[in-house]
């Protein structure tokens, strides 16, 4: 028996609400479907369009057959890897160990902070006659242009990462006896790992970027030194191969970045806002 004045909520409104997310299969169907039809109009804007200016799919693919099989590829890519990784890799111990000490130690803050602003701003590509100048025009110049490049993201990153660590945190290591380099190894770099993982993944773009300028400009060596023979000779087809082949190298490392960051930092993922 319905008491007076109460109100009926129609059978829909109370029912649990299903989950409003999409299916997985949905989202990948929808990306296959988009690079379908990308590749679709871009192999048909071959019939209109002079090959010179575009290069249509079948013939960037035939081209990036030719140079795998005569190894041409291979050789390029291991190199630019290489120089890429150890770029990279310098960067990440300097940045990584400089934004930490800016973030923990004021008087450090103060001192390198106006250096990191100068050489943050100044134009990157500008210094790469001058590491020539310095390293010479060998595989040194492409690696100390790849640290350069990659350098000032990271410790820019890592010192807001630090700085931003909730003062909880602290008192909580505190209290279980943490100080000095211990606190700071156990309590602020995890904390501050979502700051420092984004900034890696913007330095890996910056890094594949160096290695094709320090590629095209220093000795031309690796992908850098394909693309600027190819666009030379106006071979569309094969400098599409070699571009495509260098933005594959990146999304690589990303790939190993985010498998890396579900093993070690499986918080950072975890502690994001679900999105529908």
């Amino acid at each position: 028996m319905r008491q007076a004045g109460a109100v009926e909520l129609p059978i829909a409104a109370v029912r649990p609400r299903r989950g409003a997310r999409a299916p997985a299969w949905r989202g990948e169907i929808l990306r296959v479907a988009a690079i379908g039809v990308v590749l679709g109009l871009w192999q048909l804007s071959g019939a209109f369009m002079n090959p010179i200016f575009i290069a249509t799919p079948a013939s960037v693919l035939s081209a990036f057959v030719k140079i795998v099989a005569d190894g041409t590829l291979p050789s390029a890519f291991l190199s630019s890897l290489w120089e890429m990784v150890v770029g990279l890799g310098i960067a990440m111990v300097v940045g990584f160990g400089l934004g930490t000490a800016m973030g923990r130690v004021r008087l450090v803050e103060r001192t390198i902070d106006p250096f990191v602003n100068f050489f943050n701003a100044t134009p990157t590509i500008a210094l790469l006659p001058l590491m020539e100048i310095w390293f010479g025009t060998d595989v040194r110049s492409r690696i100390a242009f790849i640290t350069v490049i990659c350098l000032w993201t990271l410790v820019i990153n890592t010192l807001a990462g630090i700085r931003n660590v909730g003062r909880g945190y602290a008192e909580v290591g505190r209290a279980f006896g943490l100080s000095g380099i211990a606190l700071t190894w156990k309590v602020f770099l995890p904390a501050a790992a979502p700051y420092m993982i984004a900034g890696l993944r913007v330095a890996l773009a910056q890094a594949t970027v160096g290695m094709i300028l320090g590629g095209q400009e220093v000795g031309e060596s690796g992908l850098g030194g394909l693309t600027e023979n190819y666009g030379s000779f106006f071979q569309t087809d094969y400098l599409i191969a070699a571009i495509i082949t260098s933005t594959g190298l990146a999304m690589m490392l990303f790939g190993l970045l985010k498998a890396f960051q579900y093993r070690y930092f499986p918080w950072v993922a975890a502690s994001a806002a679900p999105r529908r």
